[in-house]
């Protein structure tokens, strides 16, 4: 979920924030728009055609921060990735995938994605060659930098573009925002009729998992990243042992579901909800668990926020890394903050430490939550340009799935309302 990524953010996210049973019903929230899926339009130029301000002077604060938490700093310029120069061997420790360990090693030496052979949900496409994507960060301008005024307008190539241009490499999904009134499979019924079938769904649990048949994620029937929560020192004491292994245990085998104990732990770390090694510890004894099961479609996945990869985080990345034997893939929730930074930063500035990182530890990857809140003065052209940015270069990176954060939160409405923002991710869901 989007929460404040700041080193003053103490006391952790405001209450009703987590995207589950528990958060607020959106309350008059108007109905989504179906519209129809364009055809092909020419690829998207990375960087000058982009609705972000040139290359100029250093980026500034943002405005000044609402009452719900501290003000995010600017994104900051981020290398381009680098694929590693060797990969280590497979980490896998179910038994019964030793046979394929040969296989696996040179899915990792090539493309960083380990476990493409047992995953036959991801998209098959050409494979183009790995690119970096823009190797500079854009600014503001010297004279637009302090100026509050509507985002600077495409250039008439991207604002033409409807549609996705390229191989899709990921499965494209969303979080399901149930509105007012609605059952969880009505708001799922209507995010495919509003972007197109989703191919992954992002499910949340704010507690332990209940029994999977007639669950959130059961209904969903396909793949899925699955999230839940409990106290790592109720984990680590063996309290919750039986009801995990039975959850696994009733898992289907039809569909890859990425399952994620505490996705975004950083905050409750930072506010002494717990410690970082009993974090740890509980990952652990849950995988450990998951293992029990021998089912090849579940998928340890470790959730962290991107901005814990941002030396002004004042974080640590292996603090929260219980280890590359039991974490199979790795999840990232990165987001735009068109309201507090007044643009659409480019994509290598959001995601390029993470693809990085996934590289460097020779993991598959995917984004399990993205998005931006409406630049003020955007009425959604400047987005929907951001998004068809965002997904032609993440898709050239290689992710297993990609979920836009579909919902609104006291930060910001993530949610897609307008037709051209609809129009990019839907085209790129069609793909």
């Amino acid at each position: 979920m989007p929460a404040e990524r700041d080193q003053q953010h103490a006391s952790g996210p405001p209450a009703g924030l987590w995207p589950g049973p528990d958060i607020p019903r959106q309350q008059s929230a108007p109905g989504l728009p179906w519209p129809e899926a364009a055809g092909p339009v020419p690829p998207i130029e990375a960087q000058s055609t982009l609705p972000w301000p040139e290359t100029g002077a250093a980026d500034e604060p943002g405005p000044v921060p609402p009452a719900d938490g501290p003000d995010l700093p600017p994104p900051p310029v981020v290398p381009p990735p680098t694929a590693p120069a060797s990969a280590p061997a497979g980490e896998s420790r179910r038994k019964w995938r030793l046979a394929i360990a040969a296989a696996v090693v040179l899915a990792v030496a090539s493309g960083g994605v380990a476990v493409a052979t047992l995953r036959p949900e991801r998209p098959q496409a050409a494979q183009p060659p790995v690119q970096s994507g823009p190797t500079g960060a854009p600014g503001p301008s010297a004279a637009g930098s302090g100026a509050a005024g509507p985002p600077k307008p495409p250039s008439a190539s991207v604002g033409s573009a409807q549609g996705f241009t390229g191989a899709r490499l990921a499965l494209p999904g969303a979080s399901i925002g149930v509105q007012s009134g609605e059952t969880f499979g009505q708001a799922l019924a209507r995010s495919d009729r509003t972007f197109g079938r989703l191919r992954m769904a992002r499910i949340y649990l704010p507690g332990l998992p209940p029994v999977w048949k007639g669950s959130r994620a059961s209904l969903v029937n396909r793949p899925v990243v699955v999230s839940f929560k409990a106290s790592p020192r109720e984990i680590n004491s063996g309290q919750h042992d039986a009801r995990l292994t039975s959850w696994f245990a009733s898992i289907p085998r039809e569909h890859n579901v990425y399952w994620s104990y505490y996705h975004e732990p950083e905050d409750e770390v930072a506010r002494g909800a717990f410690t970082a090694e009993e974090y740890r510890a509980a990952w652990r004894r849950i995988a450990g668990l998951a293992d029990r099961a021998g089912n090849p479609k579940l998928i340890n996945t470790l959730i962290l926020m991107c901005w814990t990869l941002d030396p002004k985080s004042g974080r640590s990345f292996d603090s929260f890394y219980p280890g590359g034997d039991v974490v199979e893939a790795l999840g990232w929730d990165c987001y735009n903050w068109g309201v507090k930074w007044k643009r659409y930063a480019t994509p290598q500035e959001i995601y390029g430490r993470v693809i990085s990182k996934s590289r460097e530890l020779s993991k598959p990857w995917g984004v399990a939550e993205t998005g931006s809140d409406l630049v003020p003065g955007d009425t959604g052209t400047g987005r929907a340009a951001w998004i068809r940015a965002m997904t032609s270069y993440l898709s050239r990176q290689r992710p297993e799935f990609v979920a836009y954060y579909n919902q609104v939160v006291g930060q910001g409405d993530f949610r897609l309302l307008d037709q051209p923002s609809i129009q990019a991710w839907r085209s790129f869901c069609l793909a």
